[in-house]
């Protein structure tokens, strides 16, 4: 059962101005951009300081949007159906509230460990403005009536439209309660999966239970911090690219590494730079030479051992290049939402790192296999594609 509630959100009166990606993956160099510009939400997700300065001067950023009238009240309980498209791929979904209770019990089923210093920060920052800007990512498995009333929605004029980041994102508002409990309903025998934003749900999560502690017992079901913020939409308008590896630089000779993959791996050099065209089968170049690695070994003791970037941290990353934890080793990078090997290929000739790892998108029906038995998938195994914006929807914790 997951219990799904209306929100009365902040809404940005100029969304194209004031939206932006999510704030990790927001280089350097595009936040100083954004950055000259008072009315973009960058202000709040990334804002300028030191220490504890960081924080105070996000709650500053979301003050000022408010007092300078950058964004609106709705005072009506509303949810939001939310596309993108492009002539090239195109996907929609719901932004609701979705009960946090629900994700300590959990019907929002998790498939990645969170780490302490982003946690720390995201916790920081949420209990520091008290709104929620950035939207948790889940997925529901695909409900012919859920979508269809998606589709209801959208036969209303939208909210807003407007194109940024090659993509044409277009909101709808509904506040019509009989669809919104019809929602409700349907909602009640599902179970919702987190597609991305691990460390944005914990944050909420710790949130409410600050919250909690103050109550001393008490129940407040329907305050908005017992809600987090969430696009949820049907697994079957899901795209997801690989987030492939990088190596600095190789910490053994070039021939002792192929003599040694040999073990796990057939080994099948190739003339030009491509991508891996099924499971099991991953691409790599190695100091600007491409080889494809097809796996030997092909029985899994479960579902998680199978996904190609496990077999590339089991077989390879650890035994070989001595990367035991890739969220931490300085030898290791990750480059996600690049299709083109040819570009992948520049990390290599172009920019001086020794080997490239080109994998095979994670399936979404796996990602929900393995979250179902409790198993945690190898860190930035999946990046979801696109990125939701934030900013849509800006979600105020306090008491209305």
């Amino acid at each position: 059962m997951v219990l799904i509630s209306p929100l009365k959100p902040f809404i940005p009166i100029n969304p194209e101005e004031f939206c932006t990606n999510p704030y990790d993956i927001i280089s350097k160099e595009e936040e100083q951009q954004l950055k000259k510009n008072p009315h973009s939400l960058i202000h709040l997700i990334l804002p300028d300081g030191e220490g504890d300065e960081i924080y105070q001067n996000a709650a500053k950023a979301y003050n000022d949007f408010k007092e300078k009238k950058f964004i609106k009240r709705e005072e009506r309980p509303s949810i939001f159906v939310y596309r993108q498209e492009s002539q090239y791929f195109s996907h929609q979904g719901l932004i609701i509230g979705v009960s946090l209770q629900d994700y300590e019990d959990g019907n929002i089923v998790k498939h990645e460990h969170t780490r302490e210093k982003p946690l720390k920060d995201r916790t920081n920052h949420i209990t520091s403005t008290n709104v929620a800007a950035g939207l948790v990512w889940t997925v529901f498995q695909s409900n012919r009536k859920i979508n269809d009333l998606i589709e209801q929605i959208k036969k209303k004029n939208p909210q807003f439209e407007f194109i940024k980041y090659g993509y044409r994102h277009i909101l709808w508002q509904e506040t019509d309660s009989v669809i919104i409990n019809k929602l409700k309903k349907l909602f009640e025998d599902m179970k919702i999966y987190i597609a991305d934003g691990h460390h944005r749900a914990a944050s909420a999560a710790e949130y409410r239970k600050i919250q909690l502690g103050k109550l001393e017992g008490k129940k407040d079901i329907k305050a908005p911090w017992q809600y987090l913020l969430s696009y949820v939409a049907s697994d079957d308008q899901i795209r997801i690219l690989p987030y492939n590896r990088i190596i600095k630089k190789l910490p053994l000779k070039e021939s002792d590494f192929l003599e040694r993959l040999k073990i796990e791996f057939d080994i099948v050099p190739m003339n030009n730079a491509f991508n891996p065209e099924k499971k099991n089968v991953i691409a790599f170049c190695l100091i600007g030479k491409w080889y494809k690695l097809i796996v030997k070994r092909t029985k899994f003791k479960d579902k998680r051992d199978s996904l190609d970037v496990a077999i590339l941290q089991d077989r390879i990353l650890d035994p070989i290049l001595g990367i035991k934890d890739p969220r931490s080793d300085d030898n290791i990078f990750f480059i996600g939402g690049i299709q083109d090997p040819k570009k992948m290929e520049t990390y290599i000739t172009e920019k001086g790192n020794d080997l490239l790892f080109n994998l095979y998108p994670v399936d979404i029906r796996d990602l929900e296999l393995i979250a179902d038995k409790g198993g945690v998938m190898p860190p930035k195994s999946t990046w979801f594609d696109p990125k939701v914006l934030s900013g849509l929807i800006l979600h105020d914790l306090r008491e209305t």
